[in-house]
């Protein structure tokens, strides 16, 4: 992400645009990405991010760098994380808030790698809060929620909401909204209806396989945020995908899902999974098949070395930017005229989805282990 500033809508929009619209257009652009260069980041970065006028924003140790201008590849530091506890690696992710006005920062577990924090704090200034907060990563949902991922090795990871306007950070409101994910803690990514999108990123148990992608409808999630119970990610759900190890989740301007991350036999790539085959996945006609190059197109910057690619997105440039470790980052452009999977589309889907809580409909072909 940047994770195309995705917003999420109330039900009786969603369900009002998806019977406005009784037909439209699935464009066949695909993938529809061209590269373009490499540049590097300042020395020393570990996360970055986009803002909303396309700039990138990162963090080198609890130092913030942003970009001089969109695409310069010029860097000014603007300031310093106050009251920072970071691992020498780095933080674990940086996101940008929907507005542009707020970072959210994952300290990693901190030095001692066992006070996990999430920090808040304005861009231009800095000035912020840490709030005690277990993390992997992280999606704003609006200008004061927080998606994140989070668990601890050898138990089923989950999803929560932080609000960040809780008054007591050291111990904030931070709901369980996806509970049970069969191995540790993938990415999260809401598309253009709201409905939430996580995965297993290291299979533990005799149940979803590493890289297994799934969609929660919006009304679902919500349900559990306002006091229901949490969603059994092994029991509910629509398998979207799976592939890598589902971190980072991301979408594009066209819809397409864009899925980095690897294992020790499934690597090297940055996976798109074109937008028409999440919408026949959320409608019941299985998940979108990863060696199938008309469903899940791969990309890979770097062919002659074997990469774990992280990924983000900004939809100001619509450009793609594609990392490993602290390598290069690599830039592709999102050249799609016509987006991929239209919005009636997505919007229409999430009516099924409400109904299609425990709904896992597999294709002939190989889809995943779950």
């Amino acid at each position: 992400m940047n994770h195309a500033r995705r917003r999420w809508f109330p039900l009786g929009v969603v369900a009002a645009a998806s019977l406005s619209h009784g037909s439209g257009v699935r464009a066949d652009g695909f993938p529809g990405y061209q590269y373009l260069h490499a540049f590097n980041l300042p020395a020393g970065a570990s996360v970055f991010d986009v803002l909303i006028d396309g700039r990138l924003i990162v963090l080198v140790g609890a130092d913030v760098y942003v970009e001089t201008a969109a695409d310069s590849h010029s860097f000014d530091q603007t300031g310093t994380l106050p009251a920072a506890d970071l691992p020498s690696f780095g933080a674990a992710f940086i996101r940008v808030s929907p507005t542009g006005t707020k970072i959210a920062i994952g300290n990693n577990g901190g030095a001692s790698f066992s006070d996990p924090q999430v920090g808040i704090f304005n861009v231009a200034t800095l000035v912020g809060t840490w709030f005690n907060a277990g993390h992997f990563d992280g999606e704003w949902i609006d200008d004061t929620r927080l998606a994140l991922t989070a668990g601890d090795f050898g138990s089923p990871s989950v999803v929560t909401v932080l609000d960040t306007i809780s008054p007591n950070p050291l111990s904030p409101i931070n709901t369980i909204i996806v509970d049970n994910i069969g191995g540790a803690s993938g990415g999260i990514a809401f598309d253009s209806a709201g409905n939430l999108y996580t995965g297993n990123g290291f299979q533990l148990t005799v149940a979803s396989g590493t890289g297994a992608v799934k969609a929660f409808a919006n009304a679902a999630w919500t349900v559990a945020l306002g006091g229901g119970d949490p969603l059994d990610f092994e029991a509910s759900g629509v398998l979207i995908v799976d592939v890598l190890s589902a971190w980072p989740l991301a979408f594009d301007e066209s819809g397409n899902l864009i899925v980095g991350g690897g294992s020790s036999t499934d690597s090297d790539f940055v996976a798109l999974v074109r937008g028409s085959a999440v919408t026949e996945a959320l409608s019941g006609m299985g998940a979108a098949d990863p060696s199938d190059s008309n469903e899940v197109h791969r990309l890979d910057p770097d062919p002659d070395n074997i990469n774990f690619f992280y990924a983000t997105y900004g939809p100001t440039l619509r450009h793609l930017y594609v990392r490993d470790g602290g390598g290069p980052v690599h830039t592709y452009a999102d050249v799609s005229t016509i987006p991929t999977v239209s919005q009636w589309g997505l919007t229409s889907m999430t009516l099924l989805l409400l109904t299609a809580g425990t709904l896992i409909i597999r294709r002939s072909h190989a889809g995943g282990n779950v």
